[in-house]
């Protein structure tokens, strides 16, 4: 029993402690997305050493070591939770002309149901829709969303980094940007909404996966580009970062994103809001939204399952 224990203690705590590093292999940067189930797992560990009778030293040394891990994994999954102080406040007027609704989905470019993710988009109404991995069939079998959507930004793709930006506020700005790499678009947009400049941009950065990339490179740089661009952005503007930035939402890059940008996370206080993958109980906060501190948070919510890969993601700010 002490041999299998101290192998699996050894196993969690190497776990617990690679994200730590600024090593961007894959597999190490892919520990921090199990967070939540290492700090599960060293909390279990520990309710076995404190029910061992030992006077060995290795005993107390792995009962240290997990107490540690226990105290990091906290501090990364804690802010997720209703126990913590929100970044982002929540809205108490309900001014339907000053709230701004936004859903964000990965539609999966392999999935057909079309349908659905319209009928989705009639009964929430939102002010604007961005989507990932949209490619040419993803445009012909939505183009009767162009009644409400006058507005779109399209960089369709067939490599599953396709992306839309559909609004039915007009684009004082729009771009298509590719910040790091030429096969991966980002969108920027700026609107003007109840008399406040609102600029959205979309991100869907490589994942660090085999297959995808084999380091977190691409990712990182996307991230610090994005942080850099809106770290420039005049100070009236109200900004949302949204998509699918294929990382969680207390790794490192993701803790530097918001330094740099000086955005917040309205997620802190309120829950994960996890988001993939739609096909296992285990899950993990992938689809993101940032925003700056001035709006308040009317609605947040993750929706059901539409076929894709991604469950849908939907806002509403309140917009001062």
């Amino acid at each position: 029993m002490g041999i299998i224990l101290y192998i699996i203690s050894i196993l969690v705590i190497v776990g617990t402690l690679l994200p730590i590093s600024n090593n961007k292999n894959w597999f190490v940067r892919g520990q921090s997305y199990f967070r939540f189930w290492y700090l599960f797992a060293n909390i279990i560990l520990l309710v076995f050493y404190f029910n061992i009778s030992s006077l060995e030293i290795h005993h107390y040394v792995f009962m240290s070591i997990i107490i540690l891990c226990t105290i990091l994994c906290l501090r990364d999954i804690l802010p997720f939770t209703t126990l913590y102080p929100k970044e982002i406040k929540t809205c108490k007027l309900k001014e339907l002309s000053k709230n701004l609704s936004i859903l964000t989905f990965n539609v999966y470019q392999k999935n057909n149901q079309y349908q659905a993710m319209m009928d989705l988009v009639h009964t929430l109404d939102p002010d604007m829709v961005l989507l990932l991995e949209t490619n040419e069939d993803w445009r012909k079998e939505i183009k009767p969303l162009d009644r409400i959507y006058p507005y779109q930004i399209k960089a369709i793709q067939e490599n599953t980094y396709g992306m839309m930006l559909l609004s039915k506020l007009a684009p004082i700005e729009e771009n298509i940007e590719r910040l790091t790499d030429n096969k991966i678009p980002s969108i920027d947009c700026l609107v003007n909404f109840n008399n406040r400049k609102i600029r959205l941009r979309g991100l869907h950065p490589r994942p660090p996966v085999p297959g995808e990339a084999l380091t977190s490179k691409q990712k990182d740089a996307e991230f610090r580009e994005a942080a850099k661009v809106i770290s420039e952005l005049p100070s009236d503007e109200i900004v949302i970062v949204a998509g699918d930035l294929n990382d969680v939402v207390w790794s490192k890059a993701s803790k530097r994103f918001k330094k740099t940008s000086n955005l917040k996370d309205p997620r802190v206080g309120r829950g994960t809001f996890s988001t993939f993958p739609t096909y296992l109980p285990i899950r993990f906060p992938l689809d993101h939204i940032f925003c700056s501190s001035e709006l308040q948070v009317c609605e947040l919510s993750v929706l059901g399952n539409i076929g894709s890969d991604h469950f849908p993601i939907y806002v509403v700010f309140y917009v001062p």
